[in-house]
């Protein structure tokens, strides 16, 4: 497998849209924060963006952006729309590298594909002259317990590691769980958007557990209004 920077832009683009196109759910997507500035990253960091191939393929990528941070636990961005925008918008003298996400192909799961991404974003971050790579991990199967607040399920293990495999990834390349990064990412809309979304309908206001959901959705009928705000968590490797 091989693990490189691409210098053709447009090609770079076209291999992330088609490995972003498959894990996460739709509604994500409709993150304000996420639709405003999330193509700029490859625009103006291009060079921080690693994709893997194997044979003629390419089957996982990892993005990344530059950002400040004191090493203060407490002065970490809240979460994933934080550091986005940050990033875009105040970027002065950045001293750490932000992995922003890193999506393996559903085909090639279960190979050791992600431990060795990771690897190479560490890699990059050193090569950079970066001691800290941060990332704001949003947990695999969380989506299967979005009644468990993300505090109470970071502490779950399997064995001597943590149960989230996504975690147990980065713990084993080297990790150290910081904190739950909340609120991480939000995403707001009319009822007839989350209807859209989701293919559910809400027949009253509640809270909902949605498909690939962290947490639960809240619909309030009145105010034609739906909210999802989620939890991820902030890890540390140290470079």
């Amino acid at each position: 497998m091989i693990i490189e920077k691409l210098s053709d832009n447009k090609k770079l683009l076209n291999v992330i849209n088609n490995l972003h196109s498959d894990p996460w759910p739709i509604f994500l997507s409709e993150d304000s924060i996420v639709k405003k500035y999330w193509h700029k990253v490859y625009e103006i960091y291009p060079e921080y963006q690693l994709v893997a191939k194997l044979d003629d393929e390419y089957v996982a990528v990892a993005n990344s952006a530059p950002i400040y941070w004191d090493n203060n636990i407490d002065n970490l961005p809240s979460g994933f729309d934080e550091a986005l925008k940050t990033i875009i918008e105040d970027n002065e003298k950045p001293n750490t590298l932000c992995g922003m996400a890193i999506i393996v192909s559903k085909n090639h799961l279960g190979k050791g594909i992600s431990g060795k991404i990771v690897n190479s974003m560490k890699q990059l971050a050193k090569s950079l002259g970066f001691e800290n790579l941060i990332i704001p991990v949003r947990p695999t199967l969380k989506s299967l317990y979005p009644t468990i607040p993300m505090e109470n399920y970071i502490n779950w293990k399997k064995g001597e590691l943590p149960f989230d495999p996504w975690l147990r990834v980065h713990i084993r390349s080297g990790a150290e769980i910081l904190k739950v990064a909340n609120p991480s990412m939000k995403v707001v809309g009319s009822v007839a958007d989350w209807q859209d979304w989701t293919g559910m309908y809400f027949g009253e206001s509640a809270k909902y557990v949605i498909k690939g959901g962290l947490t639960f959705l809240n619909i309030d009928l009145e105010n034609n209004l739906g909210e999802y705000i989620e939890s991820n968590v902030w890890v540390l490797h140290k470079c």
